[in-house]
């Protein structure tokens, strides 16, 4: 069976980062990323006819992924490139603490874009690779153990006493149970779906863990579960 392919988001950062090389051993990597290019081997960095070094390295698409033509756009890619989709690992996100909900009268501009960044966007890209991809394939789901591993935070579990974060934490408190009605619509096509949810990544736990913890879920048979990560 040819090598699994994960298209992961948000490759730019830390965590991006390390699962790319982490995986890329075992899958073939669809690598988005906005602004920073992911600092791993890609064909980015080897000549164009070197096809040897290409198959071995991730393949990086630059997709602002808040725009429905760049996601169609990655996608094609991605199917133009391998031919299908066996995993997406949703790591983008905007994380910061923009401000308290008592200020939203005088700019309220970053709560629906951190809203549609960190749960709305990771959902149409889902839908777009099941509708190019997934929904007329149950069989090869099943056989190739596809799923979907949107990463949140334990923000989006808890109220915590920084106020200044909460539209963070409600777009990840929405990430969280659209990715349990996600398994649900998923089922019938043997795609399954799940949520991890770790402290803030330059803290604790440490980046492997995090990396562990996916590895676990893209390999597993479990579904329709949200995750908390502590220390």
């Amino acid at each position: 069976m040819m090598k699994p392919v994960c298209l992961v988001t948000g490759t730019g950062g830390t965590l991006g980062k390390a699962l790319c090389r982490e995986l890329s051993t075992e899958y073939s990597i669809i690598a988005s990323y906005r602004r920073a290019e992911p600092p791993v081997p890609s064909q980015l960095q080897w000549p164009v006819d070197d096809s040897e070094q290409q198959n071995e390295s991730v393949y990086c698409v630059r997709a602002d992924l808040n725009r429905r033509e760049d996601v169609q756009r990655l996608v094609e890619v991605a199917l133009a490139r391998f031919g299908h989709v066996d995993a997406i690992v949703n790591l983008a996100a905007d994380t910061e603490f923009h401000g308290k909900l008592l200020e939203l009268w005088h700019d309220d501009e970053y709560a629906p874009m951190q809203l549609q960044t960190n749960c709305i966007s990771p959902l149409q890209l889902v839908s777009a690779v099941h509708q190019y991809c997934w929904k007329d394939q149950s069989d090869q789901n099943a056989l190739r153990n596809r799923s979907v591993v949107n990463i949140s935070c334990m923000s989006g579990l808890y109220v915590f006493s920084d106020t200044s974060q909460a539209f963070y934490g409600a777009s990840k408190t929405a990430l969280n149970i659209l990715t349990m009605y996600l398994s649900i619509e998923l089922a019938p096509y043997s795609v399954r779906a799940n949520a991890l949810c770790p402290a803030r990544f330059s803290s604790r736990p440490p980046t492997g863990r995090i990396v562990g913890a996916i590895k676990e879920l893209l390999e597993g048979t479990a579904t329709g579960m949200v995750l908390p990560m502590t220390s």
